[in-house]
């Protein structure tokens, strides 16, 4: 459990904050129970990234943005176009649900989501919300779910940036509203050589994968609305993006292509008691290892159906209910299974109260995952606001995460041997919180405890020789996060940190790569038409996988954005990644001959400049 000492240096650094400011921050967000709310009323913890802020950072990439939320930790391999995992509270990659306009883009095979592949410049705003969300959107949502919602820009804007390793971006976005028609597009080309992502021994001969690992991205999107007197609001938006990017593997592929897309068309009516909307979409994730002539696909598709009600009973009291189809098809990846698709089909009920002092919510539903039987989870959540600043919430629920098919179904593997009878993962997650708005800036503090059962592991059967899938583990996580975005001093604040405590409940071991302490700290100001920032990050020291049996060490960087408004139509942005050119790493990729860790490197000190004209 997490030390108590700990936990009441952190609520008592919380309340002393003294500051000033001149107006509180509030914001809504439209996924936490998949309807528009306050932020104060969703009874989750909710950090919102939006466009303001992401250009304000000139953030590069979707990893980095993440990076600076609190509870939030990306590990990743390297940089642009390299493999990044997101542990939200400590939780697995695989156990936080990661949407793009509310649909689903994760590899079903192993649940992992290409976030670097997700262009920045697609994205209006990120939706963090933390917690056991299962009972709202299904299987995955364990420790929260990232909903990035794609530009929705009013202005057309044509933007480029060069930078570091021979970096180049450039993008457009723009939209127009005719009468009751609104349309928004998005449009991007990003390329750079890169650098050695892997740290190499030396002791040893150079070889092939001592170079720079590249990579390009080419996407485009749109957002096409029509709204109608009668029969409600149509839309139909889309998102592709295709590229290749380059990684180090002395024995195999060293570089990948993706195509990655989704098609979204939806409907939504209003009256003054009842809310309905329905939406249908189609997905693809599909990556490609290249590099040998034993090229390996991972591609998932699918194809998924909602329909759901909100009806006001009463000025306080809202009922909510819908059913959900999901089919996951993986036929076009290589990996061969006896089961290649599979159905789900969900039903959930929900009632919301909210007195304006008392808030409630209790939301149940069921998931029958086709092979894998029925998981029921429920969401339940209280609220109390003592006055216009002050509000407390408690929640508790439970989330799963269905096994795969190649957990279930694999074939004709070297490697592995299928396990008809595994089961969903599942949690139990509990939350309190406080959070504090006013004049003088917004404060929250967040106590969470999530606990995960039959965790699935890959287990050595040594009578036949092969991993199998088993639902075998169990894990627990309890931390501690607390966040402050305030104005003091002619200065803008935004400041949040966390405490974790991770554990393996069958080794009693730390979780690998998981820091105990994270601390993010953005300063800015403005100056007319100029205004400037410095973020500093922090992660403790953390154990690696237990096969290097070693511990990965901690380190601070510093980056620094700048934005100059020099006409109207006409700005300049520049952006300094790790100014004291950090070396640090995150994960680990073996030992050098004299018994050092290497791994995977971080970026060093990085410049970007660009610059954008609206029209």
């Amino acid at each position: 459990m997490l030390n108590k000492s700990t936990l009441g240096v952190a609520i008592a650094a919380a309340l002393s904050f003294s500051v000033s400011a001149e107006q509180s921050i509030e914001r809504l967000t439209i996924t936490a129970n998949k309807f528009e709310q306050s932020i104060t009323d969703t009874l989750a913890t909710v950090d919102i990234i939006d466009r303001i802020e992401i250009e304000k950072n000139n953030y590069r990439d979707l990893p980095s943005l993440l990076n600076t939320i609190a509870g939030v930790d990306v590990v990743r391999n390297g940089g642009f176009g390299q493999k990044a995992d997101v542990f939200v509270r400590g939780a697995s990659a695989k156990h936080t649900l990661v949407l793009v306009d509310g649909v689903r883009v994760s590899d079903a095979s192993s649940g992992s989501v290409s976030l670097t592949n997700i262009p920045v410049n697609s994205i209006e705003r990120v939706e963090i919300v933390k917690g056991a969300r299962a009972a709202i959107y299904g299987s995955d949502a364990v420790a929260g779910v990232i909903n990035i919602i794609t530009r929705q820009a009013s202005k057309n804007t044509v933007s480029a940036t060069l930078g570091s390793d021979n970096y180049s971006n450039y993008q457009i976005a723009g939209g127009l509203v005719k009468d009751a028609i609104t349309f928004n597009y998005n449009l991007g080309y990003e390329d750079t050589d890169g650098y050695d992502v892997t740290g190499k021994d030396p002791s040893l001969a150079v070889t092939k994968d001592h170079d720079d690992d590249g990579y390009t991205n080419k996407n485009i999107g749109f957002n096409l609305a029509y709204r109608t007197l009668n029969a409600g609001e149509f839309s139909l938006l889309s998102q592709y993006s295709e590229g290749q990017g380059e990684y180090d593997n002395a024995w195999g592929n060293d570089a990948y292509d993706f195509e990655n897309y989704i098609a979204k068309l939806g409907w939504k009516k209003s009256s003054d008691v009842y809310t309905q909307s329905a939406s249908v979409s189609v997905s693809q994730e599909e990556n490609i290892q290249t590099g040998t002539d034993d090229q390996q696909i991972y591609s998932t598709e699918r194809v998924e159906f909602e329909y759901s009600g909100l009806y006001t009973v009463t000025k306080s009291l809202d009922l909510t209910g819908g059913f959900n189809y999901l089919n996951e098809d993986l036929s076009a990846s290589s990996a061969s299974s006896s089961e290649e698709e599979r159905d789900n089909n969900a039903v959930f009920v929900g009632v919301f109260y909210d007195d304006e002092t008392w808030l409630g919510n209790a939301v149940v539903r069921t998931d029958d995952y086709e092979f894998h039987g029925r998981a029921n989870t429920y969401t339940t959540g209280v609220g109390y606001k003592a006055n216009q600043y002050l509000s407390v919430r408690l929640n508790h629920g439970t989330a799963f995460r269905a096994p795969s098919l190649i957990n279930a179904f694999v074939t004709d593997s070297l490697w592995y041997a299928p396990n008809s009878d595994i089961k969903p993962e599942e949690s139990v997650n509990n939350e309190f919180g406080v959070t504090l708005d006013t004049k003088w800036g917004r404060y929250d503090i967040a106590i969470f405890d999530n606990n995960i059962d039959n965790l699935i592991d890959n287990k050595y059967d040594a009578e036949i020789g092969k991993y199998v899938a088993t639902n075998i583990d169990k894990v627990s996580m309890q931390g501690v996060e607390l966040s402050a975005d305030f104005e003091g001093l002619g200065f803008q604040h935004n400041i949040n940190l966390s405490f974790l405590d991770a554990k393996d409940e069958t080794t009693n071991t730390d979780l690998p790569r998981r820091p105990s302490e994270t601390f993010n700290y953005t300063l800015g100001k403005s100056w007319g038409d100029f205004d400037a920032n410095i973020a500093m990050q922090y992660r403790s020291s953390r154990p690696s996988i237990a096969y290097y049996d070693t511990e990965l060490a901690a380190y601070t960087v510093f980056n620094i954005a700048a934005n100059y408004q020099l006409l109207d139509e006409l700005s300049f942005q520049a952006r300094i990644e790790n100014i004291t050119d950090k070396e640090y790493f995150t994960a680990g990729t073996g030992f050098a001959a004299n018994g050092d860790l290497l791994g995977y490197n971080a970026a060093g000190r990085q410049f970007f400049v660009g610059a954008s004209y609206q029209f």
